[in-house]
């Protein structure tokens, strides 16, 4: 079956269903003539900072490619949203012509004239480049020539709807909480929003706030201008050093209801007139916000001082009062308070010389969810005294610095008594106490009595006899269904792609493990990505090119995969998808952490259809 895009009428009605019946008995022979031509354009070439716009590499001449495009790096001057593609098929005097077009989305984050080098594709065993494209990102050209991006094209304007992010405070102490809340107003209909960019944090530790998956919504006055608003997203940041920052924009794109007429007869004809409306793209980013961060003032300071600002208590224990020497005893620290606690530096605890100290064991438990970021820190220590005699742990103090008042604060723990009993250790000369032996070295040749067995007996009763006799029958058993296999891998297509697509994944992963340290990263995640895709489309024998998200997680979800292994795997598309043309930033550890994260997706997915 084939989809018709727009068909060329000649002599009425009659005529055009001639040419949509020519559409599907000659596209086949059309369709292999045909050269591949590749054209670039950007939608608009004017758009203001932080606005949207298309980057569309549109195929002549087929309508799949044998790899994804090689985009140039726009890093410097975008970032990435999405990407969405779609087929056409034309047909004007009895020739007909298809093409491809995959539409790539970006938000424009630097004023200046920019050109986008050539795009190059492969397809059909073909090599296509595009022409160069410019971009001109400033707010007062687009004011002056009338474009403001895909919100003008699609009738909605910057003031229908936006995002305001604000801050509790502008000038604060470093490491000090801000509270920003990032607050979506609209004058239209918004459907459902997602986040595509959460801003460069450089310079603040962030410690996003949860959010209810239904928003709260409320009614504000703006400008003389009633909106509707509602928070989407709360986060706490912390500055990590003195200075002017900037907190970067965030963008989501939202999904926004919009009614539209058509003037085409066809589109009316195939129902793309709605009374309801269509669904419109709208991708918006909130303001850019400068905080001022005052350095700590050096009056006054303690010693035991290490940039927390807010509020700690401190208590101490111990599992027991009493314990014999090269036995073990934990000490237990909790950390209690307000502010950055999981930056918070391991406290300094002077123990008794002779004791044996591990590293600590360290657990926490921060509270999100209201206005100021708090919770608990815990240090377990396991100690090992070695002499006896009376031992005392002392205090153990933290300083913080209060925003409030601008002065600095101490606590401290009671100080711990300890009883040691038993004999001193006697030290080995590396410093730790000798190693009692266990057991010997040699093991010995057994010297008890062999066990024995009854001579004589029938062959039947032996169970190598049994073996032998049905070898020949297991073989030829093994041999009969080794054939069937044989004959379905060459009848059955959908079971030959299934069988073979874990040795392919694999293959597609040992490549992108050899790409993990190229220099570009988007090398890496697009060996990631194929392997994804072509693994999912093998087992579910669907086209590769043609892989929709939607149909193959409604396929996954028949079969019985579970929900969590669904979320996971296309989690890992999508990341796949946005950095493989996002700058190339990564480090090695997060890309093989990414991968582990991948093959453990397609594992689960695996065994969820098995």
């Amino acid at each position: 079956m084939f989809a018709v895009g727009r068909v060329a009428i000649v002599n009425g009605v009659t005529a055009w269903f001639v040419a949509v019946l020519g559409v599907g008995l000659t596209a086949p022979a059309c369709l292999l003539a045909q050269q591949l031509e590749a054209v670039a354009t950007v939608t608009p070439s004017v758009v203001p900072l932080n606005g949207q716009f298309t980057l569309a590499v549109e195929l002549r001449g087929t309508n799949r490619t044998d790899i994804e495009p090689s985009l140039p790096d726009m890093g410097d001057f975008s970032r990435y949203i999405g990407r969405n593609a779609s087929t056409s098929m034309q047909m004007v005097n009895g020739i007909t012509t298809v093409s491809l077009v995959i539409q790539y989305r970006f938000r424009a984050i630097r004023e200046g004239t920019f050109e986008i080098g050539p795009v190059e594709v492969q397809a059909g065993g073909q090599t296509a480049r595009t022409r160069p494209a410019t971009l001109t990102v400033s707010d007062a050209a687009a004011a002056a020539g009338g474009q403001t991006g895909q919100q003008s094209a699609s009738g909605i304007g910057t003031e229908d709807v936006f995002i305001v992010a604000e801050v509790s405070k502008t000038r604060v102490y470093q490491n000090e909480p801000i509270q920003v809340s990032y607050r979506l107003f609209t004058r239209v209909n918004v459907n459902s929003y997602t986040l595509v960019d959460l801003g460069e944090s450089e310079g603040f530790w962030v410690e996003e706030v949860p959010v209810p998956q239904s928003p709260q919504v409320e009614q504000r006055v703006l400008g003389g201008q009633a909106y509707t608003t509602a928070v989407v997203r709360r986060a706490v940041l912390f500055p990590a050093g003195s200075g002017t920052k900037t907190i970067e924009p965030m963008s989501i794109e939202a999904s926004v209801r919009v009614q539209r007429r058509s003037r085409d007869i066809f589109d009316d004809i195939f129902g793309g007139s709605s009374p309801f409306g269509s669904q419109v793209p709208v991708v918006i980013a909130s303001n850019p916000v400068e905080v001022e961060v005052i350095p700590f003032p050096a009056e006054g300071r303690p010693r035991s001082f290490t940039g927390l600002v807010g509020r700690l208590d401190l208590s101490a224990s111990i599992d027991r009062l009493s314990v014999e020497t090269n036995d073990a005893v934990t000490f237990e620290l909790i950390v209690a308070g307000e502010g950055n606690l999981r930056g918070l530096a391991e406290p300094v605890i002077e123990f008794p010389a002779d004791f044996e100290v591990f590293p600590p064991e360290v657990t926490e438990s921060i509270d999100r969810s209201g206005s100021r970021v708090r919770g608990t820190r815990t240090y377990e220590y396991v100690l090992i005294p070695r002499s006896p005699g009376e031992r005392t742990i002392p205090p153990v103090e933290m300083s913080y610095f209060d925003g409030a008042s601008a002065l600095y604060a101490s606590s401290a723990s009671e100080p711990l008594r300890l009883e040691v009993t038993g004999d001193p250790v006697i030290a080995a000369p590396g410093g730790r106490a000798g190693v009692a032996t266990l057991r010997e070295d040699i093991r010995f040749i057994q010297i008890g009595p062999p066990s024995l067995g009854a001579i004589g007996g029938s062959l039947t009763d032996s169970a190598g006899f049994w073996i032998v006799a049905l070898l020949p029958m297991v073989a030829l058993m093994g041999a009969l269904g080794l054939r069937r296999h044989w004959d379905r891998l060459e009848g059955d297509v959908a079971y030959a792609r299934g069988r073979r697509a874990g040795r392919v994944a694999k293959k597609r992963l040992s490549q992108a493990r050899a790409a993990m340290s190229e220099s570009d990263a988007r090398v890496f995640y697009a060996e990631v990505e194929r392997a994804l895709r072509g693994f999912l489309a093998d087992k579910l024998n669907i086209a590769e090119a043609g892989f929709m998200s939607d149909t193959a997680e409604e396929e996954l979800r028949e079969r019985g995969v579970s929900v969590v292994a669904m979320k996971k795997y296309f989690a890992c598309l999508g990341e796949c998808d946005r950095a493989r043309f996002a700058p190339p930033s990564s480090s090695a550890e997060e890309r093989s952490e990414f991968f582990d994260r991948a093959a453990s997706a397609m594992t689960a997915v695996q065994e969820g259809l098995s």
